[in-house]
């Protein structure tokens, strides 16, 4: 409470000297340090940030004070090193992108080897948050948070449930049918978009936006990379190179589900 009282009264100074307002979700604080603003996830996301911190060698912004207060959660993070990746691949050449590619392969498998005993309250088989809890999920409901699953079919239903109203509903149960419930279940960023991974040259300094991370079947870190990566066929192959596997059939059957659903929510 005490960090989000002192975070309200620096919005509303800010405010007295700026024309415009001061609303937006990621703001530049003195002395080298980040403010994430959130209506619901940045709380948890500080949690997970955390969670990876200790429990992995995955370059992740370090959480300097979290809080929730007044209908809203506050993050503040220490800045990092590098730009972003999405900005930065173009500019890479052969070598240095494969220095990349490797260094996320790395991080990837680090995240798929956790293990859900660390997760309180965490149930075997369980599609959900770190420590049993909602998730927030933009392929799959924008911005509102999902329940818990109990297993991957319980997360196979609700995805045909809001594919629904945006589809003829007779091809549906084909979708279904097809749709395996026996996956491995992996620790999963779950927005492992360019955007969100920072490089200094060919060096990778942090993977940031883990407000989508979760406990997932092992195809959705690749479905969910491909959803909302830019538009590269060069990344496109890179990110099947990071995330490892053969999940062609698991991407193609769920891009007959979300090609349909792209702005819908």
């Amino acid at each position: 409470m005490i960090v989000a009282i002192l975070i309200r009264a620096y919005l509303k100074i800010r405010r007295l000297f700026h024309a415009d307002p001061y609303a937006g979700r990621i703001k530049d604080l003195p002395f080298g340090l980040i403010l994430k603003m959130g209506s619901s996830s940045t709380a948890a996301e500080a949690t997970t940030v955390e969670f990876i911190r200790s429990n992995t060698t995955i370059p992740v912004p370090r959480v300097v004070a979290s809080d929730r207060a007044f209908g809203r959660t506050y993050m503040i993070m220490q800045e990092v090193e590098g730009r972003d990746l999405q900005y930065m691949w173009p500019n890479l050449d052969v070598d240095q992108r494969a220095k990349v590619v490797d260094q996320l392969r790395s991080y990837v498998a680090q995240l798929r080897l956790l293990s859900p005993s660390l997760s309180r309250g965490h149930q075997a088989g369980a599609v959900c948050g770190l420590h049993y809890t909602p998730t927030r999920n933009s392929r799959i409901a924008s911005a509102r948070p999902t329940p818990p699953f109990p297993n991957e079919g319980a997360f196979n239903d609700f995805l045909i449930s809001v594919a629904a109203p945006y589809m003829d509903e007779t091809n549906l149960p084909g979708i279904r049918a097809r749709m395996r419930d026996d996956h491995r279940i992996c620790f999963t960023h779950g927005d492992l978009a360019p955007r969100n991974i920072m490089v200094k040259g060919d060096e990778v300094t942090a993977i940031i936006d883990w407000e989508e991370a979760g406990w997932y079947p092992e195809h959705w870190e690749l479905v969910k990379a491909m959803w909302s990566t830019i538009k590269d066929p060069d990344w496109h192959e890179a990110v099947k190179l990071i995330i490892g596997g053969n999940y062609e059939a698991e991407w193609m059957l769920d891009r007959e589900l979300s090609d349909h659903m792209v702005g819908a929510l």
